[in-house]
């Protein structure tokens, strides 16, 4: 699709225009006015509905779907606004109509620019040039009521197909308030639906444990269809699914690269975990033990809890770290009987 502009001023005189026009009405006026038509809200069982299209997907796991809310959750500097701004380019990578929209309530205008420019990279678009599939908006100067205003009138406007809040934090003016997080919740819902979008949330995790902040992430996980957590680990982050309403998807790493851009990749298993990793396979491979591969990936799973995969990967970092080996009969024994002498015939198998 051939670019187009679209210039700070003409934004501004046209969310101005929606401002005048929406000044003094509820975001929920519709319902209000409507209360006395039942049949609008009834489940009605003749009808054939559709399962919500999927926008964005992990390995065929839906996690955004039309008409639904997400939020994606991590302490400060896990990467979040990376791993959103990957989400948006696997979308917009195979777009033809579909667009999407970024409300930064957080960074100056260097930053946000930089995170638009690192999607338009991604999808090999111009640096320099608006693209009308992708739009980011930044509010940090904005009151609070100004910013929710601006979310409503922006998503009626330009009816995009995935909204993504980057900060959503900044739409309430207390986190701990329990009207106030119902309320923030149930306008994120009503948006999402008649709107057939879906709106994904940014919003940190407390530092003393991994639950959302405040009576306002209790809410919205309360009623997110997926909500996914990003954790960092040196120079990779960790993703997984904390709440999925469908099947969850399993969890996937990525690191910013050379280029400064987000990409997949396998976990670090990073020099202070060695410690804990050879104290796993002492406990499961004693000096007069030895396995075979689906034994030994049999009780690494049932020793850490974990599936095959993740079970595998431990295996294959023990075997590169020189805490387990292989002998020619196939058959893994400890690494550190290789400390004291270099023939088979003395191994105890």
């Amino acid at each position: 699709m051939e670019s187009v502009s679209i210039t700070p001023d003409a934004i501004k005189a046209e969310m101005q225009q929606l401002s005048e026009k929406n000044t003094n009405k509820k975001v929920t006026a519709e319902i209000a006015n409507d209360w006395t038509n039942f049949d609008k809200y009834l489940i009605d069982l003749s009808q054939d509905v559709k399962e919500p299209q999927q926008l964005v997907s992990v390995s065929d796991k839906p996690i955004f779907t039309r008409g639904n809310i997400s939020c994606v959750s991590g302490k400060a500097k896990s990467r979040k606004t990376f791993l959103i701004g990957l989400f948006a380019s696997q979308f917009l990578e195979h777009a033809t109509t579909e667009k999407v929209i970024i409300f930064d309530t957080e960074q100056g205008t260097f930053h946000a620019q930089k995170s638009a420019k690192r999607i338009h990279r991604l999808l090999e678009w111009s640096e320099n040039e608006n693209n009308e599939k992708l739009r980011v908006f930044k509010l940090r100067e904005l009151k609070t009521e100004e910013r929710k205003e601006f979310v409503v009138n922006a998503i009626r406007h330009y009816k995009p197909d995935i909204v993504i809040i980057d900060g959503i934090r900044d739409l309430a003016k207390t986190i701990n308030n329990e009207e106030e997080a119902t309320e923030v919740t149930g306008l994120l819902m009503n948006l999402s639906s008649v709107n057939n979008c879906h709106i994904c949330c940014v919003l940190h995790e407390n530092k003393a444990d991994n639950s959302l902040r405040g009576h306002l992430g209790t809410e919205l996980q309360n009623k997110s269809e997926t909500v996914i957590s990003v954790e960092a680990d040196g120079s990779v982050s960790a993703v997984s699914p904390k709440y999925c309403r469908d099947i969850p998807f399993e969890t996937f790493h990525f690191r910013i690269n050379e280029n400064g851009l987000p990409e997949h990749c396998e976990p670090e298993m990073k020099p202070k975990n060695e410690g804990k990793l050879k104290e796993l396979f002492n406990d499961i491979l004693p000096a007069t033990a030895s396995l075979n591969y689906a034994d030994l990936t049999n009780k690494v799973m049932a020793k850490c809890s974990i599936q095959k995969r993740g079970a595998e990967k431990k295996i294959k970092s023990a075997i590169e770290q020189d805490i387990i080996a292989k002998n020619k009969a196939g058959l893994y024994y400890s690494g550190d009987l290789n400390i004291n002498t270099n023939t088979e015939n003395s191994l105890p198998f």
